[in-house]
């Protein structure tokens, strides 16, 4: 098989290729890459194209054709490729050093501890919170917002808190600076650990919004929905011809409107010509005699009238020809006979036009082209036995006022291209409430309708329409959301149009908007190795919008935690620095093996002594940066040595390490001073999140007496979260600028090797006034002095104490111990040293080193800042000072703000 390593997610050439029979964990292995035990791996692994999930790395075989694609997932870990080539670039960048003053340098900026937004991180990096800070998570699913009712609006969505497991302190789980719990039942969360279904909780639901629905650049709330430009009420023609459920209009006599559809309702008038008979006193009154079939009269029918008679009567007897329609009737007003002194409407005997039609009659509109139309009664409900077969001039095809339809809406796409749904929705807004205002404050009912009609965007074709009407008497701003189902999946094209005039009168509020389209995707159930949060606010009037991005919380990571005894914890809520620096190595590979972890000991106890922590959130980064930053919180440096990361924290020293003279070096010591000049930095300005006041980003100035701060060196304290160790840490280089002025450099054979970036060591140079080296030849004595001989004459400064100290044949400095004249210019009288400790003289190996001086003057007090080794025979070192001012102020505490 062929195995194909890309840097990332995104589309792109691999990096590396590798043939390879057998498994993929196996592959793994014969890398050296140890994958067993992560929580989550670093990589996405597919199999011609099918996700192979971890699990099965191991089990199952892979054949000679496979093609095997290898993705780093974009995350914390991203900097930790399982390629073995890019894991060992990474190892060689944690061999550097030095962080840089003021943080990172190059590279993307560490953003994310001073987000102030929930924001979409698509094909980004997942940001990682160490220790407790305060976090706003990224959107897992875009927000939606619904109306639940008419006058309540949420929004949700789900988030992530971040890789891995999390302490969320509930009380402070916010929206803006509020509080969620103070929202009562305006808000809900649940939070979920890393790899738990989400599925029971809608906000883990993917709703894709189209952006070309909602508010507008005029000002509105999306998009209204008017009368404006209504298709035409009725039909150009001139002449019909009914037949049935048809009516047709004969060719070149004109057409129905094309913005007519299926559906839609419709007043139709068909007068014919009726005889009329009365006889007065009791003879035969009011009597029609005619064609009835489409109003199919009986006794009790209300009827209206138009034509020659007009009104609305009742039917008092019928006889009708159910197979022809025809037959005569007999009405009275609605009033009864009683009620009038004359027959109905006072027509005398003759042939009329009348047109009869059921009280209430519309019909809805089943077929339609320019020149068909076929109907079926909508109302009243009941059989309808259809028109008779008729040509008329006089006949009304009228579009139902109540019908008034606007015109459509542009076309949208509900869901994006490649994207099929079968669920989306519509909302729909009333800006100004939907009633009628009346005397003492009333507000009457008002209903508007509307259609939305919906077809696949694919294929065209028909429209699906869905009809909706809405009534209520209210002047506060209303909305509905309506949510569609369709039988299988398709690509939705939308469009809508209001039904019936929007009021031109100031009492009635009826104004509707589309306010919003979206589409249910696929997604996700569950998400392995992350901390989620599902999010519910009820929004509308309840809370600003501005703010409902604004959702924030604190946490506090879970890792296992560094005992006393070199031991690692259970996973539990931690800001210890150690842990931090472990989780980091861990993503590259490094197991605990790989780290120093007797100094680790070492330091955490002084961490947790003095309150130093980590708290950040990480953003795109490297493994060398984040470790940096991790250590820099505590004071300390990142080096490795030996394959080992150690921390090395600047600090106050007693005991030297090494020590470096005439004696080992190989050409002469050279010392550089900086003297101050006018355009020097005179102070500090560091900038840090203060956890104690809204985490919010602050600033503190840090100057030392004498300095008129200037011009400040800008320091970012990332990772510190509280104002006394932002400005101790400010303080601190303060310091080094006014202190921190002298640097060393000199080489040796191999001797250097033995000392290690921030070691404390001593360096002895042969000039007047200093301190003397020389080669120790012999020692003798007792327990409480010895006498040595030394290869060089020693001077010495009257009036003052001298001291002498021995280079051990490891390298490791002894003493210094007080001195005095012995017999002769080569010989010392040394005390507090006893014979157990004497340096053996010997020419099997190279000889003790001897360093000399007054207690003041014998060495200058370096701490290492560079080993640099020339082929295998030459080493040259890099130092700096050593002042103990520089710490002056590492347990004070800042003046009031």
């Amino acid at each position: 098989m062929t195995i194909r390593v890309y840097p990332s997610l995104l589309p792109g050439e691999p990096l590396e290729t590798h043939e390879w029979t057998g498994t993929f964990a196996a592959w793994l292995a014969a890398c050296g890459i140890d994958h067993a035990g992560r929580g989550v791996q670093p990589v996405a692994v597919t199999v011609n194209g099918a996700e192979l999930l971890a699990a099965d790395w191991t089990t199952t075989p892979l054949c000679a054709d496979d093609a095997v694609d290898v993705r780093v997932i974009p995350q914390f870990e991203g900097i930790g490729y399982v390629i073995a080539a890019i894991v060992a670039i990474g190892v060689m960048v944690l061999t550097q050093p030095r962080m840089p003053k003021g943080g990172t340098q190059q590279g993307q900026q560490l953003n994310s501890a001073s987000a102030t937004a929930n924001q979409a991180k698509l094909n980004g990096v997942v940001p990682e919170l160490l220790g407790r800070h305060r976090r706003y998570p990224d959107y897992l699913t875009p927000p939606v917002r619904r109306f639940a009712g008419p006058r309540e609006q949420w929004l949700e969505f789900l988030a992530c808190i971040g890789p891995g497991s999390y302490d969320v302190e509930p009380e402070l789980i916010k929206v803006g600076d509020t509080p969620l719990s103070l929202l009562d039942d305006d808000a809900r969360i649940t939070i979920f650990g890393p790899g738990a279904s989400v599925a029971g909780d809608t906000a883990h639901e993917h709703w894709y919004s189209n952006a070309e629905v909602g508010g507008t650049s005029s000002g509105t709330a999306g998009i209204e929905l008017s009368t404006d430009n209504a298709p035409p009420s009725r039909p150009d023609a001139q002449l019909f011809t009914f037949d049935d459920d048809t009516i047709t209009v004969p060719e070149g006599m004109g057409a129905f409107p094309d913005a007519w559809y299926i559906g839609e309702l419709l007043d139709i008038t068909l007068p014919l010509s009726y005889s009329v008979t009365r006889t007065w006193a009791g003879q035969d009154v009011n009597t029609f005699i005619g064609n009835f079939r489409e109003c199919a009269p009986v006794v009790g029918m209300t009827l209206v009238l138009s034509g020659a008679l007009t009104g609305t009567f009742n039917v008092s007897s019928a006889t009708i020809d159910p197979a022809t329609g025809d037959g005569e009737i007999m009405l009275e007003t609605l009033g009864g006979w009683d009620q009038v002194p004359a027959p109905v409407g006072g027509l005398n005997p003759g042939t009329y036009s009348i047109a009869f039609k059921r009280a209430g009659s519309q019909y809805e509109v089943t077929g339609l082209s320019p020149d068909t139309l076929t109907v079926t009664r909508a109302t009243p409900a009941g059989a309808w036995a259809g028109f008779p077969e008729v040509t008329s001039s006089a006949a009304s095809i009228v579009l139902d006022q109540s019908e008034l339809s606007g015109e459509w809406t542009n076309h949208y796409v509900a869901c994006p291209d490649a994207e099929q749904t079968n669920t989306f929705e519509v909302d729909l807004f009333f800006p100004q409430g939907l009633g009628k205002a009346g005397g003492g404050g009333s507000v009457g009912k008002v209903s508007v309708a509307v259609d939305i009609q919906y077809r696949d965007a694919r294929h065209g074709g028909a429209y699906t329409s869905v009809r909706r009407t809405y009534t209520d008497g209210t002047l506060d701003q209303i909305g509905f959301t309506e949510r569609i189902t369709l039988p299988a999946p398709i690509k939705p094209e939308v469009r809508i149009r209001r039904v019936g005039a929007k009021s031109t009168t100031t009492d009635v509020m009826d104004e509707v908007q589309w306010y919003g389209l979206k589409s249910r995707l696929g997604t996700r159930s569950s998400y392995p190795g992350w901390t989620t949060i599902a999010i519910h606010i009820r929004g509308g009037g309840k809370l600003s919008a501005r703010s409902e991005n604004q959702i924030n919380l604190v946490a506090t990571r879970i890792l296992p935690a560094l005992q006393a005894g070199g031991a690692w914890s259970a996973p539990q809520p931690t800001r210890d620095i150690s842990a931090a620096v472990r989780y980091i190595a861990a993503t590259i590979g490094y197991a605990d093996d790989s780290l120093d972890i007797d100094e680790f000991q070492r330091l955490q106890a002084l961490w947790s002594q003095r309150g130093e922590t980590v708290d950040y959130v990480f953003d795109e980064t490297t493994v060398r940066e984040a470790l940096a930053l991790c250590l820099a919180a505590g004071m300390s440096e990142l080096t490795v040595d030996d394959g080992r990361i150690r921390p090395v924290r600047d600090e106050p020293r007693t005991v030297f390490q090494h020590a470096y003279s005439a004696q080992n070096s190989t050409g002469a010591l050279s010392r550089t001073f900086t003297a101050p000049r006018p355009d020097d930095n005179d102070g500090v300005e560091v900038e840090f999140i203060d956890s104690a006041d809204s985490w919010v980003s602050k600033t503190i100035q840090c100057t030392l007496p004498g300095s008129p701060g200037i011009k400040l060196e800008k320091l970012q304290a990332n990772g510190i979260t509280d104002r006394t160790r932002a400005w101790r840490a400010g303080m601190r280089r303060a310091r080094e600028q006014r202190y921190r002025r002298w640097t060393y450099a000199f080489s040796t054979e191999m001797d250097a090797l033995c000392s290690a970036y921030g070691d404390y060591i001593s360096l002895v140079a042969d000039v007047p006034g200093y301190g003397q080296s020389a080669i120790l030849e012999a020692i003798t004595g007792n327990a409480t002095a010895a006498t040595l001989t030394v290869s060089e004459p020693l001077t010495w400064a009257a009036g003052e104490p001298h001291v002498l100290a021995l280079r051990q044949p490891t390298g490791a400095l002894a003493g210094p111990f007080a001195a005095t004249p012995g017999p002769d210019g080569y010989t010392v009288i040394v005390f507090g040293i006893g014979p157990e400790h004497w340096p053996e003289v010997t020419l099997e190996q190279e000889p003790p080193h001897v360093y000399f001086g007054t207690s003041t003057r014998w060495t200058w007090p370096a701490l290492v800042r560079q080993i640099t080794p020339k082929g295998m025979t030459s080493v040259d070192v890099e130092a700096v000072n050593y002042h103990p001012d520089i710490y002056a102020d590492d347990d004070n505490a800042p003046p009031p703000a």
